[in-house]
């Protein structure tokens, strides 16, 4: 009697393509499919989470949405839309997205801001800059959880930001970061030191500069930090911007965005 085992063709096939099913179903659900995971057309980091065709059903999102003390938000509670964007305040693509910068534009001359429009297409210019007046007008609720993906100075930064919620001034200082992203996409360049972090902080209007200073200086939000993080790790975020419009990951371009919200 032979020892040899004989597996059919047909077998072997269906195998197979179990196998590719599971590993397809995988990466969905872990966001495997995002642009630019690692790395950036400009040679910077940055991580451009999903790019549509995503079909997931939706996920429970309560974690984010129920505590804005961590996870800061505008816009009514009970709004049929919620946006939740999951973003480094580093991120070259979620720079991009907020439209705020002076390269963030389709007519920037900036070499590595052209080339990422091009790569992502100018529909995502500016397009979480849409989603905050929406919030800001009542039609939607969107929540910014700020996520230290790329180094010290995401952390710096994301400190910066709870230490201006501390005194209900979050929005105004994710506006002014943003802003001050320099003249063009660019990483760990020194322009989110402590130090700049505080000139920043010197033109949002109401802001306690003394307060603002101890609180960055001595990382009283250090933890906050830490734990937005750390949840974000969990849940599976492991690229920026990362949205989701009620509780489904959507492209963060602004018709497919728009698409979502109507629907809601």
């Amino acid at each position: 009697m032979s020892d040899k085992i004989e597996i059919k063709k047909d077998t072997f096939y269906k195998g197979s393509i179990v196998v590719l099913a599971v590993l397809l179903i995988i990466s969905i659900f872990t966001g495997g499919f995002g642009i630019g995971a690692g790395s950036s057309s400009s040679g910077e980091n940055a991580n451009v989470a999903d790019t549509g065709g995503n079909t997931q059903q939706p996920v429970n999102m309560n974690v984010f949405l129920s505590n804005t003390d961590l996870y800061p938000s505008i816009g009514p509670k009970d709004a049929k839309a919620v946006v939740v964007e999951f973003a480094d305040f580093q991120c070259i693509w979620c720079a991009l997205a907020s439209g705020l910068p002076s390269w963030a534009t389709t007519s920037t001359t900036n070499p590595s801001a052209k080339q990422m429009i091009s790569r992502s297409g100018p529909d995502m210019v500016g397009s979480m800059e849409k989603i905050e007046n929406l919030a800001k007008q009542g039609k939607i609720r969107f929540v910014y959880v700020p996520v230290s993906l790329f180094g010290q100075e995401s952390v710096y930064a994301a400190q910066a930001g709870y230490c201006a919620l501390n005194q209900g001034k979050f929005w105004e200082m994710h506006d002014a970061i943003y802003t001050a992203s320099g003249d063009g996409p660019a990483e760990n360049t020194g322009k989110f030191s402590k130090a700049n972090l505080i000139t920043i902080a010197k033109g949002v209007s109401g802001l306690d500069n003394a307060k603002f200073s101890d609180c960055l200086n001595n990382d009283l939000t250090l933890p906050q930090t830490k734990q937005a993080t750390s949840s974000a790790r969990g849940f599976g975020v492991t690229g920026t911007p990362a949205v989701y419009i009620n509780g489904k990951q959507v492209n963060p371009l602004w018709a497919t965005m728009q698409t979502a919200i109507n629907s809601a």
